[in-house]
């Protein structure tokens, strides 16, 4: 314990789905708190953010606020208030309880937040369905927090809205046997691809992490958790439903497991948030594309497509 600390001073996110029961470690809560102003509670359009495990209330905040941070250095993003009205932030408890020593011991940490992950993905659901008026949803996220993404999608599949427009997985901790034939996520990945939802997984083999503590992780997990092929290390394979077309990929040379959302200073880091932006049109917001919108448009039709398989390891994307 002892980890957390003081959100940054100009983070001041307008929607929050909020599953802590504590700021450091604690029990999911349940249920979740919908922290929304009321004009951002009736949107009909969100991206909601979700951070991976082992990262404290202000670990959460400090990577929600360098990927805004970041986005908007790198496209100079004209409208600042219409672009903060795209954001959704989720905070759920996939940290430890323990202190000092044991907060770095990641394949200790792991195995109880793949489960909390998993129980995670209903309340998000359900603060998504307390939204009126939510029409369309994307997400990014980071490590476990893909899992609790693709767990949600399972959820929000059994609506009518809101619509799933695209998906970030960063590092995803995610096993790939489970988006392949017979895997828990192979008939929501089936799916999305034939509605032509857009995926991206940013990947590194660089990732000790995924490279050190996942598979025992998983294993420790027990039940079919147990896996040695993360997808945020190796990327999506060619038995994954959209491989290539709607399920794109780029690996992050050189990526640590926490080179992603923007607070990072490295090249890769920069490499990835502006991959992300990209993908997700965030350089768009308040800007005259061609087509009139505001945030409560769905983007959906605007998506880039030419995006692809990208190998420029060095370079922005």
């Amino acid at each position: 314990m002892g980890r957390n600390k003081q959100r940054p001073p100009l983070y001041a996110p307008l929607l929050q789905f909020y599953l802590r029961a504590k700021p450091e470690g604690g029990k999911l809560l349940d249920p979740g708190n919908l922290q929304a102003l009321p004009d951002a509670k009736v949107r009909r359009e969100c991206l909601v953010l979700v951070h991976g495990f082992n990262n404290t209330d202000s670990d959460a905040a400090e990577a929600y606020f360098g990927f805004r941070s970041r986005q908007k250095e790198i496209f100079g993003t004209p409208d600042v208030a219409t672009f903060e009205r795209r954001f959704g932030d989720t905070y759920w408890p996939g940290d430890a309880d323990w202190w000092s020593f044991f907060d770095k011991v990641d394949f200790l940490i792991y195995p109880n937040a793949v489960h909390t992950a998993v129980k995670a993905a209903k309340e998000l659901a359900d603060l998504l369905w307390q939204m009126p008026n939510l029409q369309h949803v994307d997400f990014i996220a980071h490590s476990l927090g893909c899992r609790v993404v693709l767990e949600t999608l399972l959820f929000l599949r059994t609506r009518t809205l809101p619509m799933v427009g695209r998906l970030v997985l960063m590092a995803a901790a995610v096993p790939s046997e489970m988006l392949e034939r017979n895997g828990r996520f192979y008939d929501l990945l089936t799916e999305l691809a034939a509605e032509g939802t857009d995926i991206r997984v940013l990947h590194s083999k660089q990732d000790p992490v995924l490279h050190y503590a996942f598979p025992p992780g998983q294993s420790l997990a027990g039940g079919k958790e147990a896996s040695g092929r993360a997808l945020g290390r190796f990327g999506p394979s060619p038995a994954m439903p959209g491989f290539h077309s709607t399920l794109t990929e780029r690996e992050i040379a050189g990526a640590s497991h926490g080179d992603y959302w923007g607070p990072s200073n490295t090249s890769p880091s920069r490499v990835a948030t502006e991959d992300a932006g990209r993908f997700l049109s965030l350089g768009d917001i308040g800007r005259d594309v061609g087509v009139a919108r505001d945030v409560g448009v769905p983007a959906s039709s605007q998506m880039p497509r030419d995006i692809g398989v990208s190998r420029e390891f060095g370079e922005g994307g």
